[in-house]
């Protein structure tokens, strides 16, 4: 019997060869896949055991490294604390130095407002006594500019005297009132001029003519100005009243502590 018949006799109560053979290459491709499972997954293993080691060491690496930061802003910050400190300590010392000068220096300039305004209401005072004495005078001849061109006149010296020490609303007005005033009596200046010009040596009519062009162009100063005269005083009032208020207020801060 050949070797081919005795596999044939003992195979054949399973249902024959190719059923064997069906059976015996699902086996072994059961062990082949295992093995190629088995071998993928030790592969994945020694992977992630790789990239835990990888990934430990940079998590060190990146933890050594945060502490570093972290250590380096609390240097930074300590040493800018100090900083800060030595600053405020210097500003401290400058501003005592400064408060002890300005309030000596506030003094000075408070004392030199007072004087300032002081002449200030002079000037008003004088200013309301002429208008009195004059009342006859204004009343008959309300066509003259004159009067109150002086009066403007006498605001614009005294305001031009000292303006730093004002209060910013009278210095304003002042201003105001001294550049409006000053294109008035400079159009009555040339006015005049041309009129003079114009003469061409006629004595007789000379004064006259020259007055009255002068006039003409001062006439507009209460126009261009008038408003603003009156709210040089009412301002002037309200700064009196405040110097009068810490004055009150000193006193009664001194009264007390003396």
């Amino acid at each position: 019997m050949s070797f081919s018949e005795f596999l044939s006799e003992i195979l054949l109560p399973y249902g024959g060869t190719s059923v064997v053979v069906t059976g015996i290459a699902a086996y072994l491709g059961k062990i082949i896949s295992t093995n190629i499972i088995n071998g993928e997954l030790a592969k994945q293993k020694l992977d992630l055991e790789k990239l835990k080691s990888e990934n430990s060491l940079k998590l060190e690496s990146l933890k050594q490294e945060y502490n570093h930061h972290i250590e380096n802003l609390k240097i930074e910050s300590a040493h800018n604390i100090e900083n800060v400190k030595n600053e405020l300590h210097k500003e401290i010392m400058k501003h005592e130095v400064y408060t002890s000068i300005s309030k000596d220096k506030y003094q000075e300039l408070f004392q030199k407002r007072i004087e300032l305004y002081e002449s200030l209401i002079n000037l008003k005072n004088e200013i309301d006594d002429s208008i009195l004495d004059n009342a006859e005078y204004f009343e008959f001849q309300d066509d003259d500019p004159k009067p109150f061109t002086r009066m403007v006149e006498k605001i614009n010296k005294a305001s031009r005297e000292n303006p730093m020490l004002m209060s910013n609303e009278l210095a304003k007005l002042s201003s105001d009132l001294y550049n409006k005033s000053s294109r008035v009596f400079s159009d009555a200046k040339v006015s005049a001029m041309y009129a003079e010009q114009s003469i061409n040596g006629q004595e007789d009519v000379h004064y006259e003519v020259v007055i009255d062009a002068e006039d003409n162009e001062l006439r507009k100063m209460y126009r261009e100005c008038g408003d603003l005269y009156n709210e040089w005083f009412e301002q002037l009032e309200r700064d009196v009243s405040r110097i009068r208020s810490i004055l009150d207020i000193t006193n009664d801060f001194l009264g007390e502590k003396y």
